[in-house]
């Protein structure tokens, strides 16, 4: 039994927007499959846990299972502490690290798979595999709802526009000029490094790259989003890259098991 919570506790932003918000969009995109409540669902990249406990405590669902690569998920439950003063997390979430190569089907299989502002992070010769592994645990008739943003050829695709707000920056700048400047943005040589690694492993995925990937793994798509960039693109930039690339910054589809795959 689920443990007494209350938003109404919730203090920071970020977790309210990851708790409250994200959750009713996913819910929403995946209403044509019958939704989250009552349902098996992975959370991949799950990061904090944030959203995998609002899908456990706000969204009903039956079970849910939360993986990632990085030790955040250690804040899972102290973040849900503080936040919505839960003692425990609730009996039907799971919330593991796992390694990058490794199988999900331990876990065993979901109606409902979901990954948010993740797939920018993936190594990008691991995309193809990363959705190949989400399909096998995808059950016949189920759904995958990915979501990802800024894509890297975006504006802002160096995810550093808090410490330097110059869009399509990390494309025009000469690269030892831009980590200087990032170097002054920053508090402490521990910011920085951190920093600098976000933003040396981002791939370099275009949106139809991830789309034909998802393709290959044997979903199809059955709806699609794109939110576009509107600031005027420099001229260094625009001779080099397409338009197409440089203004998408987000993409989000819906996905099941390709017909010929069931």
């Amino acid at each position: 039994m689920t443990e007494e919570w209350s938003a109404d506790r919730i203090q920071d932003a970020t977790y309210r927007a990851k708790f409250l918000d994200v959750p009713k969009i996913i819910a929403d995109w995946t209403s044509e499959a019958g939704g989250i409540a009552g349902k098996d669902v992975l959370d991949f990249g799950c990061g904090e846990g944030t959203m995998a406990v609002a899908m456990a405590v706000d969204q009903n669902a039956h079970r849910v299972v939360g993986v990632d690569v990085h030790r955040e998920i250690e804040s899972a439950l102290p973040l849900a502490q503080s936040q919505l003063g839960l003692r425990r997390l609730p009996d039907n979430l799971q919330i593991e690290m796992v390694d990058p190569s490794a199988s999900l089907e331990k876990f065993g299989s979901f109606d409902v798979i979901y990954s948010w502002s993740v797939f920018e992070h993936i190594q990008q010769d691991l995309l193809l595999d990363c959705l190949a592994k989400m399909k096998r645990v995808l059950r016949p008739q189920g759904v995958m709802f990915l979501q990802t943003t800024p894509l890297f050829y975006s504006a802002y695709g160096s995810h550093l526009e808090p410490w330097i707000p110059v869009p399509w920056a990390h494309l025009s700048m000469q690269q030892n000029l831009y980590y200087a400047e990032l170097r002054k943005r920053t508090s402490n040589q521990e910011e920085y490094e951190s920093l600098l690694r976000t933003y040396e492993t981002l791939n370099r995925a275009t949106d139809w790259q991830i789309i034909r990937a998802a393709k290959a793994a044997g979903f199809e798509i059955t709806r699609e989003h794109r939110t576009y960039d509107d600031f005027p693109i420099p001229d260094e930039v625009r001779e080099i890259y397409k338009e197409e690339a440089l203004r998408t910054n987000q993409l989000v589809f819906l996905a099941k098991h390709a017909t010929e795959q069931v």
